[in-house]
This record gives structure tokens, sequence and C-alpha cells, in this order.
């Protein structure tokens, strides 16, 4: 086990081979009073030497380290200056002193033994326990040259082999990934022995995930999972690290499947990290109720775990998509007042307070809380908060405010999470403002967003930006890549509300039908589900009725926790019904349902009450109504329909006074309006 001195050629004293016997037999404890009986009885024999280096390896096995050293200090003050015993000795000096964390004592004896016995065949080992005092002290730059100096004259010795390990470790530690990965590389290519090939495989896995190479790194780590054998150290961390992997590259199945045998294994380390990355993937799954199952789970075993707040962010989100928002606001008021929270968490659970009450229609609130944040000393929560004003005035409509301050959150520091869902919101209010080339350049970016989820949404946000370019070829391009990338995935399941779209262009409905209904089963609590319920009912009132179709929506608007958003288009839609029917109080009613739920709507929905009053015959009113519209683009529609009401009740000059108005506005109606003047003029 342990390469001890030369006795030479001479008889055996008596009793030394019942310490040799003890000591190959591994038994430490009958070595140590052998031993020391030996040592008593026979002090000058030519085996004591070897005798009490047994002896201080045997203690050093049982974990006695002092006294280990105690007698090697007095094997030292016995041994001759010149017995070739003493670079062992001093290399077992150096290594169990190190061992103890003692660690000038370690340097000592392994400097001396590099000094005075340069040429020995301990000499390697005492470098590469000089380099290991230097990892222990985190001074990996001063490591490097010791470990380099064991594996540079070659071989594939067990002191080579860790000198390359550590040197890799070393690499990865000062973040130099690239040398860490050719030194991993090149151990790996030659070792055989599974525990080392282990080992050096899960330290590549990390060399990769450092660089952002996810698929590498997971090949790594699973190569270190098929090494490990059962109950090896390296086998729990390099499951792990699997898991990590295949989540950071949004490869979700295999994730989850990598987490599952992780928490499967008894006492696992980093066990909410391996519960939040797992629910993450089961969320881009659509598996959200077991998603949310993994969140709750770290929110209440494990509180004051940095991940524990953004669990109960999602959990909290996951409340407010089913407008369950008192139990949204509890978890969130709960945080506040019982857990370990600093200042800047504060602020973030205040962020989203503020979002809920945007959410539940009280803007005042959200506008209030937005502001107050804009003064906090983080940088992010003040990107946050400017993200959210934009919010509030996305939600009474005023798209160019929103367009500023969404300007500003994006400015206020680059390249940030934050900085990218301000980005996504300036995207929308491009879209909203017509301004398409620009909403197009920002979903494009955004598509490729190492975030999963706004990437998702980037890109069927460009879907939508390109069928309102009249884009069909580029649309079909998105949602071909999104088949044929993400088969199965809740995203492709979205995408097919966008497919049924296309069908509809090409008279299709059965098939249209058919994306609508998959799309719901598949992923029924998102935007796109909704807008299929919404498309269904409008296809399926062509084989049905009006009627039908109208008590459908009733209930769905009654009948599920909407938010404001979505309430608001089933009252809108509702409204569009009656006034089709003819039956302009009722739809009246309706849309001034949807324009209290949601002042974004404004616009439209005043618009459509013009249109009930103009249709029934009330023009005086109509054009009144017409007039008080103030968001974009229903403004210009208003202000033209209350012209050619205008010229309708015979009204000329006030009629030419909206027009000449018009003609000036940067706006793609105004040549035409200015041709129409001309002709006036010129009669």
């Amino acid at each position: 086990m342990f390469g001890t001195m030369s006795a030479g050629a001479f008889e055996p004293t008596p009793s030394y081979p019942d310490v040799q016997r003890a000591f190959l037999q591994e038994d430490f404890v009958a070595v140590t009073q052998l031993a020391q009986t030996f040592l008593l009885q026979s002090p000058e024999a030519p085996e004591a030497p070897r005798v009490w280096l047994w002896l201080v390896l045997s203690y050093d096995q049982l974990s006695q380290a002092n006294e280990a050293l105690q007698e090697l200090d007095q094997l030292k003050r016995r041994l001759r200056s010149k017995d070739p015993a003493w670079p062992e000795v001093l290399f077992w000096e150096g290594d169990i002193s190190r061992r103890a964390l003692q660690m000038p004592r370690a340097k000592a004896a392994y400097s001396r033994l590099l000094k005075q016995h340069p040429g020995s065949t301990w000499a390697a080992q005492a470098e590469l326990g000089m380099g290991l005092i230097e990892l222990h002290h985190q001074e990996f730059a001063a490591a490097i040259p010791h470990f380099r100096a064991v594996a540079e004259p070659g071989g594939e010795t067990a002191a080579v082999q860790d000198a390359r390990l550590f040197e890799g470790i070393c690499y990865l530690e000062l973040k130099q990934h690239d040398e860490a990965i050719a030194l991993f590389e090149q151990l790996l290519a030659g070792v055989r022995d599974p525990n080392v090939v282990a080992q050096a495989a899960f330290y590549l896995g990390e060399s990769y995930s450092g660089l952002e190479r996810y698929g590498d790194a997971a090949a790594a780590y699973q190569r270190a999972v098929e090494a490990a054998a059962k109950g090896s150290q390296w086998r729990r961390p390099a499951q792990f690290g699997l898991g990590w992997a295949h989540y950071r590259a949004n490869r979700c199945e295999e994730s989850v499947r990598a987490f599952q045998t992780y928490l499967g294994q008894p006492a696992v380390d980093h066990l909410t990290e391996a519960l939040f990355a797992q629910g993450s993937c089961l969320a881009r799954l659509g598996r959200e109720d077991e998603a949310l199952s993994n969140f709750e789970e770290i929110v209440s075993r494990d509180p004051d775990h940095p991940l524990a707040l953004e669990s109960a962010f999602i959990v909290v989100d996951a409340y407010r998509r089913d407008g369950r928002f008192i139990p949204a606001k509890e978890l969130l008021h709960g945080f506040l007042k019982t857990r370990k929270i600093t200042p800047t968490m504060r602020s973030q659970i205040q962020l989203r307070l503020g979002a809920i009450a945007l959410e539940q229609g009280n803007a005042l609130q959200a506008r209030t809380v937005f502001t107050l944040a804009t003064e906090d000393p983080d940088q992010a929560i003040r990107q946050s908060a400017l993200g959210g004003l934009g919010d509030v005035q996305l939600f009474f409509g005023n798209m160019q405010e929103a367009r500023k301050l969404y300007e500003q959150a994006v400015a206020a520091a680059v390249n940030t999470p934050v900085a990218d869902r301000a980005s996504f919101q300036l995207g929308r209010v491009h879209l909203q403002l017509g301004s398409l080339k620009d909403a197009e350049a920002i979903f494009r970016r955004l598509a490729a967003n190492h975030d999963a989820g706004l990437s998702d949404d980037a890109k069927l946000a460009l879907v939508i930006t390109y069928l309102n370019e009249r884009e069909e070829t580029k649309v079909r391009e998105v949602l071909d890549a999104i088949r044929k990338d993400r088969p199965g995935s809740v995203l492709a399941a979205r995408a097919a509300y966008y497919e049924a779209l296309l069908a509809l262009g090409q008279d299709d409905v059965e098939r249209a039908k058919r994306f609508c209904r998959g799309l719901i089963a598949k992923a029924p609590s998102t935007d796109e589900a909704f807008e299929a319920r919404l498309l269904l009912t409008d296809l399926e009132m062509r084989d049905s009725s009006p009627r039908a179709a109208l008590a459908s929506l009733k209930r769905l608007y009654s009948g599920e926790r909407l938010p404001l958003s979505q309430r608001a288009k089933v009252a809108k839609r509702i409204g569009d019904l009656l006034r089709d029917q003819a039956k302009y109080p009722d739809a009246i009613r309706w849309y001034e349902e949807a324009l209290e739920l949601l002042p974004a709507m404004a616009g439209e929905a005043v618009y459509r009450i013009a249109s009930c009053y103009e249709e029934a015959g009330d023009l005086e009113v109509a054009v009144v109504w017409y007039q008080e519209i103030d968001q974009a683009p229903w403004q210009v529609r208003g202000r033209l329909a209350a012209a050619k009401l205008l010229e309708r009740l015979d009204r000329p000059a006030q009629a030419r006074a909206i027009y000449e108005i018009l003609a000036k506005e940067p706006i793609p109606e105004a040549k035409l309006i200015r041709e129409r003047l001309s002709v006036g003029r010129g009669r």
C-alpha cells in the first residue's frame, strides 16, 4: 500500500515480522501497538526507520494526524543526514501536514524535498503537493506551474494524470475555459480508470458550461454519469450537471428526465436548484401543474434560498393567469412580512404587486408603485419601474407615451432581461402604431434570445407582424421552422392559431377548426388558445346561428376567470354580434363594458358605439361620438366618419374643417383628403 525503505540484507529482528504482517493486512490499530513495542525494545535495530514510518502511516490512516506528525518529528531526529529515507519521510510530512491543513509545515517539507532531493522518485509527488497547497489557498495561477512541472515529462502515471486534472481545474477556476477543455480532453484521451474518467468528464462539462456550450457540456456530463460507478462521488454532480445543461440548452424533455433520476436519489445536493430547473422545463412543456408543484415546494421547503423568491414569482404569475389575485397577493405579502429579504427583494415584490394592481384595473395604484420605484437605488429596479410605467400607458391606450417609456427602459441598461422585456413591449407598441418594420426588427432580434419564453413570444409576434405586412411566405417560413424544430411543444401548439388563420385564407374552414381545437387541448391557458376560442365561435356561427354564438360568448365571459384584456375582447365581440343583429342599445352596453374594462380599447369601443348610432339613424349623436375619439388609429377613422356624416347632414363647412385638419396630419389618408379638398375648391 505504501512505499517503504529498504532494510538491506540481515536477519530480521524478533517481532519485526509481526509488525510487517499487521501493516500489510491494514490492521493499523495493531500496528500502532506492535510498532511502539518494537521501537521501545529495539530502537537501534536496522528495521527501526521502516517500523517508525509504518507507525506514522498507521496513525495517518486512523485520522490521527497530530500523533502521526509527532512520530515523524522523532523519526527525523534519529535519521542520519545522508539516510536514503529522507525523501520519503519529507514527502509524508508534507502530505500529512497538507491534509491536516497545516500548510506552512507542508510547504516547508515539500520545498526541502525538492531542493535537497530533486532527482528522487518522491519529487513529482512533492511538486504535486505544492500545487495542491496553492489550490487550497485559491492561488490558481500560482498552482499551475507546479502541476505543469509534474505533467510535462509525460507518461500515464497517476501523478501525471492528477497533475493534468488539477491544472485543468485551475484554468476552470480562472475562467480560462478553452485551456481547461484542452487539458481535460487530453486526459480523457489516454485514461482508462473509470473514476478518473468520471472526474475529468465532469470538469469538462463544467468547462463547456462556462462557455455556454451546453450541448457539449451535456455530452461530457453523460460520459461522467456512465463512467461513475454506483455510489461514486461524481455520479450525483454529473447527473445534476446533465439536467442543468439540457435545461440551459432548452432541451426540456431530456432535462426533466435527467432531474427525475437525480431527484430520485437519496439526500441530493442542490435540491432547490434541481427543482427550479425541472419546474422551468415542465412549464415550457405545458405540464403546468407539475411545474407549479416544484415551485411551491421550493417556497415552502427552502424559503430563504435565493431561488425561493423567483419561484414565488412564478407561482404568483400562474395565479395571475388564472385570475386568482387574492392568493397571489397573499403569497407576496407573506414574503414581505415573514421572510429575510433584502431591500432589493422588497422592491421586486412591490413591482409585482404593482403589476397585479394594473391587471385588476387599478392603474392609478400601479402608477404610484412604479413611480416610487423609479427612485430606487438599484438600477434593475429603476429599469423595471420604467417598463411598468410603460405598461400603465399601454393600459390607457397612450401608445406614444408607452413608446417613450419603453425606450427609456431599454436605454437604461442594454442586454439585460428587463431591457429585453421592455424591447418586446416596444415591439408591440410599434405593431399597434403600424410601424411594422420597427416591430419586425425588434422581434427578429428577440427571437434569438437565450430566454426561451421570451424567444417563443418573439417568434409568434414576428408571425403577427408578417401577417400585418401580408408577407405570407415569411409567415410560413417561421411556422415551418417551429414545426420542424419544436414538434409537440407548447410553442408549436400556440403556432397552430396562426396556421388556422392561413387555412382560413385558403377557405379551408375545417382545417382551421382542427388547428384551433388542437391548440385549446394542448395549451388551454395561452393567449392564442383564447383567440382560438373566439375564432371557433365565429366559424361555428356559420353552421348554427348568431344566437348560439352569442350564448357561447356570454358563457365564456361569465364562466371563466379571464384577464381584463380578454374579458374586454369578449365584451367587444358580443357587442359586434348584437350590432350585426341591429340590437343597438344592447350592443352599446357591451361596448361600454369593454371600454370600462380596458381603457386601451377606448378608441375602438367608442368608434363602435358611434357606428351603432349611425346605423340606427341618429346621425347627430353619431357625429359627436366619432369626434370624441382620441386614440390612434381610431381617431383618424372617427374624424373621417364624422366628416362624411356632416356632408350627409348638409353641413359642408364643418366637414371641410375636419378634412383640413386631417390633411396636415402624417397619415396615409392625407393625400386622398388633400385631393378631395382640391376637387371641392374647384367647384
